[in-house]
């Protein structure tokens, strides 16, 4: 019988907890962005654990001594840099500030079969409503074009969900035409614009796993922000801040 090394198992235990944890947010919460890396993921480190347990063999036989260090040296910098930039995304997320911008604007996320409502994109609306509730004069700008599997915008879903909570039509301002979240901004200032709203204090709001790369976006577009993050989904977040880290890097390199 072959003996498990050590380190296989401790490899082997991690892809089938990937795997474990994508069949589980599927059950809990349907379709969600990213999770599939949990999957191929899981089953390609699965394959690669079980062809190095069958041949009996390391991965520092595989690649070599010299390379098996630069790849240590490559895995600890980027444990490093994972490390600090999720430090950043959570505080971020969980830091908001008493004072509230001229106008609400709420960050728009993925429907559900095309035109309802997902739990990220409901908890953000419970978040802007409790804003509205505090100051009714507050203008509301709801922004999200309409995906490709979507058979309405994701702007008009939340107008509609906001107007039958009893708010007022009249302060609801629909951008419906972005595509990222670089683009929810530039159009909704662009329709805050067209509608005489020439203050750029806003108090934004998205979950907490978008509020760092969000502000970020906000401010480069020339907005003022006050952070109002709403909840995460409380099983997804490694999947949702695992994510964050590429849409972060990919926001400061690219400005989208």
């Amino acid at each position: 019988m072959k003996k498990w090394k050590t380190s296989h198992i401790i490899l082997l235990l991690i892809s089938i907890t990937a795997i474990l944890y994508y069949q589980f947010l599927t059950m809990r919460y349907g379709s969600l962005t990213f999770i599939n890396l949990f999957l191929y993921g899981g089953c390609l480190l699965l394959l690669v654990i079980c062809l190095l347990h069958y041949f009996q063999i390391t991965i520092t036989e595989v690649i070599g001594k010299r390379w098996m260090r630069i790849c240590q040296s490559i895995l600890l910098v980027s444990a490093i840099l994972f490390t600090a930039v999720e430090g950043s995304i959570i505080y971020n997320g969980y830091h908001e500030t008493d004072s509230k911008g001229d106008t609400i604007l709420v960050l728009g996320a993925g429907l559900i079969g095309g035109d309802r409502l997902s739990l990220c994109l409901l908890y953000r609306l419970q978040r802007a409503y409790e804003e509205y509730i505090q100051n009714p004069d507050t203008m509301i700008v709801v922004s999200g074009g309409r995906g490709v599997d979507e058979t309405i915008s994701e702007a008009t879903a939340m107008k509609q969900w906001l107007i039958k909570q009893g708010v007022d039509e009249a302060h609801i301002l629909v951008e419906n035409q972005s595509r990222n979240t670089s683009e929810n901004f530039r159009f909704s200032k662009k329709v805050m614009k067209e509608h005489g709203i020439d203050s750029d204090e806003i108090s934004l709001i998205t979950n907490r796993f978008h509020m760092k790369r969000a502000a970020y976006l906000a401010e480069r577009n020339g907005f003022y922000v006050h952070p109002k993050p709403a909840e995460d989904l409380e099983y997804a977040q490694p999947c949702y801040y695992t994510r964050e880290f590429f849409g972060l890097m990919r926001a400061y390199l690219l400005h989208y």
